[in-house]
């Protein structure tokens, strides 16, 4: 989780969350009690102390369409061969033949 980005309530209100990187995380023991807290680093320098429970702290949700897809990993990949042992190339034979009647 450290160094990781996250939106932050700045002022802990849960709401007008900011962008902001972790810059440490512990648990606070009282008792058997365990609660999270983190250390966030804004982009403008300021450091802030928090529970890093929601709604406070939030993940930054990642587009999943381009989430590490890298088309550069397919350039390796053979075309699939037909029946034939050809690859698998469009032939007339392929073509629809509406007008041809």
């Amino acid at each position: 989780m450290v160094g990781e980005r996250v939106l932050a309530s700045r002022d802990q209100s849960g709401a007008s969350h900011e962008e902001a990187t972790v810059y440490d995380f512990y648990e606070l023991l009282i008792g058997e009690d365990k609660t999270p807290q983190v250390v966030v680093d804004f982009d403008d320098g300021q450091r802030v102390l928090m529970t890093a429970r929601e709604p406070n702290i939030r993940a930054i949700e990642e587009d999943p369409v381009t989430d590490e897809f890298d088309d550069d990993d397919l350039d390796d990949e053979p075309l699939e061969d037909d029946e034939d042992g050809e690859e698998g190339e469009p032939g007339e034979e392929d073509w629809d033949s509406q007008g041809d009647e």
